[in-house]
């Protein structure tokens, strides 16, 4: 596990910034772990969801320095908590540092607390009690999830927008609801398959939308490259090059034979 990074070991954090990461999480839940966390401390604390809509891990820092903090300690707050990203956020942290005049920020990164077994075996005690909270499944009806889930859904084309965390960081997080909202404004959203993905790579490319069939990956950052896509690329058959980073082996050998496009709305 990566260590935190110290920059004022002495210093008192004057705020605490708690991140989660977790792909599948209802408001309600995402709500009820906030006010538990911002229970737990005395400081000004907030929780944000490194997957989610709301203010992304940059944003959420720019809003505690905006209010003048200037010792934040980021505390993950996981069961337990992703190892590739605890790997991964010191470096961002430290790049967000050395953006305009956030050096005078000290950031202290938390440890993931449930990585030892004694708290460990303290959250799997506390989950068996009391015995009333469990419910017997006798009685409910067999299945492995609805009808609909047998077939594939008819569609065109099958978009894959990338969710993960380190996307997030580029705004990926509020990219799909751009891109459902401009696929509904274009009249073709019932004939597209969107599917929020974990990492596709490369994250250093987000928000990244990868293009099936046609095999292409595109850097989406905002709103007018997502409407320019939806336009160019879905309604009238072009590739918007500017945007498209990649195509996969099969894409470029299909376009060296000569291969037809696929069909265009």
């Amino acid at each position: 596990m990566t260590a935190a990074p110290q920059n004022t070991p002495g210093d008192t954090p004057d705020a605490v910034l708690f991140v989660v990461s977790a792909y599948v999480l209802s408001t309600r839940s995402l709500n009820r772990l906030e006010s538990a966390a911002v229970a737990a401390t005395d400081l000004p604390a907030r929780l944000i969801r490194l997957e989610d809509t709301g203010p992304n891990l940059i944003k959420a820092l720019d809003q505690f320095r905006a209010e003048g903090k200037r010792h934040i300690r980021v505390q993950p707050l996981g069961y337990p908590f992703p190892e590739t990203l605890l790997n991964w956020l010191p470096g961002v942290l430290a790049d967000w540092r050395q953006r305009g005049d956030n050096a005078d920020t000290h950031i202290t990164l938390g440890a993931d607390a449930l990585s030892d077994p004694a708290q460990l075996s303290a959250a799997a005690a506390a989950a068996l009690a009391p015995p009333a909270a469990a419910r017997s499944v006798a009685g409910t009806k067999p299945r492995l999830g609805k009808p609909g889930w047998t077939d594939p859904p008819d569609f065109d084309f099958h978009l894959l927008l990338c969710t993960g965390p380190r996307c997030a960081v580029h705004g990926a997080a509020s990219a799909i609801h751009l891109l459902k909202e401009e696929l509904q404004a274009a009249g073709v959203a019932k004939r597209c398959l969107i599917t929020q993905t974990a990492c596709v790579y490369p994250c250093n490319r987000g928000p990244v939308l990868v293009l099936y069939p046609h095999g292409h990956w595109y850097h989406l950052p905002d709103r007018p490259t997502i409407r320019r896509f939806v336009r160019e690329v879905l309604l009238e058959g072009g590739r918007a090059d500017d945007l498209r980073f990649y195509t996969t082996r099969r894409g470029r050998a299909g376009a060296e034979r000569g291969d037809a496009p696929p069909p265009r709305f």
